[in-house]
């Protein structure tokens, strides 16, 4: 098939762009002809020049299909088949769709062929909104490399830099953005006090860098945890395997994500996961069958859950990583994002 993929900067940081990466990889593999259209940095102007392109591609390149990477994206892929008759997919992810309020977002979701998601719980947002959409849902979840993301034993080298020998490490590595306050990491360093009253030895490891950084170190610093919490900055893509196996836990507690590679990533290196039970994180963690689901507003819950996962006070099965990898490569294993392309475009495009 031709494809047309309208898409974010593939090269840059952040799960989204990650999976897109993975989308047009299994395209390429089943021998898909696939031009990008990407939206680099540069306001309003990149933005024009974006849409532009996007049209000029899909009279030159004549796709099959058009790939709209976001909802954002979906009223280019609206207008398109408007004008020429291309069937497009919508690629959503979670937040963005759980309350479209733009007419013009509504409409081309009902005019596209078929909508990806990677969420049930996203499914059901917009099911709930858009009845119709019913139909159209396919999903197509977040992926995972369990060849790179393996269980092995606590990095030595980490365990120096951050002097964790004999530490029981808390692992949580996110965006640090004001404007994604519902990741949950500042709940987790609200829940120290209690987590260190049951579990001295705990130590909470935060990765990952953005303009919220100031304020989680005001919050460290005003409870007193600053030799409790350490705030690892930007992990390196080439380290985060060793920072996954080096955690006894991994948490993030949000309240506003689609499935995030993160949980499977962690999962499929046998590290326990504690998530919140308000999104879609329920997918990833099999609905509870191989993580704890919580309540992301109640530091108490969240507290006693790391602190019964350290203190081996859960289910068994929870603890064993072999277990772990074996049941969440078995849904999201790398090898069966290919299968789920090629059955979405038999299903919706028959070839």
């Amino acid at each position: 098939m031709k494809i047309l993929y309208i898409t974010s900067d593939t090269n840059s940081l952040g799960g989204i762009q990650q999976y897109n990466r993975k989308f047009i990889a299994a395209l390429k593999a089943r021998g898909d002809s696939v031009v990008l259209v990407e939206i680099k940095s540069g306001g309003a102007w990149a933005g024009i020049k974006f849409v532009l392109n996007s049209f000029f591609k899909s009279v030159s390149f004549k796709p099959d299909v058009i790939v709209c990477a976001h909802v954002n994206y979906s009223p280019i892929g609206f207008f398109i088949k408007k004008l020429f008759g291309y069937e497009y997919i919508v690629c959503t992810h979670g937040i963005d769709v759980w309350n479209i309020r733009s007419f013009l977002q509504r409409k081309s979701l009902l005019e596209a062929k078929v909508i990806t998601t990677v969420a049930e719980f996203t499914g059901e947002k917009m099911i709930a909104q858009l009845p119709e959409l019913k139909d159209k849902i396919y999903f197509l979840y977040n992926p995972v490399d369990g060849s790179r993301f393996a269980p092995k034993g606590k990095p030595t080298l980490l365990i120096n830099r951050y002097g964790l020998k004999g530490k029981k490490v808390i692992f949580t590595v996110a965006r640090l953005s004001s404007l994604e306050g519902y990741k949950g990491y500042d709940r987790v360093i609200q829940a120290m006090p209690e987590i260190l009253s049951a579990v001295t030895e705990a130590i909470y490891l935060l990765g990952g860098k953005g303009d919220d950084m100031p304020r989680v170190r005001n919050l460290i610093d005003a409870m007193n945890l600053g030799d409790k919490v350490i705030v690892a900055g930007f992990i390196p893509d080439e380290e985060i395997v060793d920072y996954y196996n080096l955690a006894d836990v991994f948490t993030m507690p949000s309240k506003a994500e689609g499935a995030p590679a993160v949980y499977v990533e962690a999962l499929s290196c046998g590290i326990p996961v504690i998530a919140g039970n308000q999104d879609g994180s329920g997918t990833p963690l099999l609905g509870g069958e191989i993580g704890l689901l919580v309540n992301p507003d109640d530091i108490h819950e969240i507290a006693q859950s790391i602190v019964n996962v350290l203190t081996g006070k859960v289910r068994k099965e929870l603890l064993d990583r072999a277990f772990l990898r074996q049941k969440v490569l078995s849904k999201f294993g790398i090898e069966l994002f290919p299968k789920r392309v090629d059955e979405l475009l038999l299903r919706f495009f028959n070839k």
